[in-house]
């Protein structure tokens, strides 16, 4: 499972892909704020079955669908325009991306939930496992605290950083691109 460092790296980073591909991005430090939290978003499905007392019993199920990108979308739509809608949809489906690139095998991810209950393998071992077995959110923060998961943590998020800085290579490539599209010829 990567956690929220890796989610929220990766999310801003699509964010600046979507500013670069706008006539009229949205401000670069806003939509990576954006960006980011959706990207993190999913992962409230953990919150909500500790509240209702099922522990993690929810993790992965409607939250990490192609219907929750598409939800969290149209809500951005509405609220911000079709800019705004870009920024989530991406950064909240970045969140399924790096899920299905985590060194998991099967996941828990219900891509297509709510037509399929079916559970997506990951795609590749990108990101490194990192290993918690603590019950609770203190058992699990105490594990944490252990080299070999902190070891993990830490690789995942410099991954993660790692692919940031190539999503603002892309972005800024596609940057000139459009430049270049928009020069009149000499």
């Amino acid at each position: 499972m990567a956690f929220p460092p890796a989610h929220l790296l990766i999310g801003a980073g699509f964010a600046e892909v979507v500013r670069a591909t706008l006539p009229d991005p949205p401000p670069r430090w806003t939509a990576w704020a954006v960006g980011g939290c959706v990207a993190a978003l999913p992962d409230v499905d953990i919150v909500l079955g500790i509240l209702r007392g099922v522990g993690t019993a929810y993790h992965g199920t409607f939250t990490h669908s192609f219907a929750a990108v598409l939800v969290w979308a149209l809500i951005a739509c509405v609220a911000g325009g079709g800019r705004w809608a870009a920024v989530v949809g991406l950064g909240y489906a970045s969140h399924l991306l790096v899920d299905l690139l985590d060194d998991s095998g099967p996941t828990n991810l219900m891509l297509w939930w709510p037509f399929s209950t079916d559970q997506a393998y990951s795609l590749g071992r990108f990101f490194p496992k990192v290993m918690l077995e603590g019950t609770g959110m203190r058992g699990m923060l105490v594990m944490l605290m252990r080299p070999e998961p902190l070891w993990d943590l830490l690789r995942q998020t410099l991954l993660a950083a790692a692919c940031f800085a190539a999503l603002l290579l892309l972005a800024a490539a596609i940057r000139r691109v459009r430049e270049r599209r928009v020069e009149p010829a000499v």
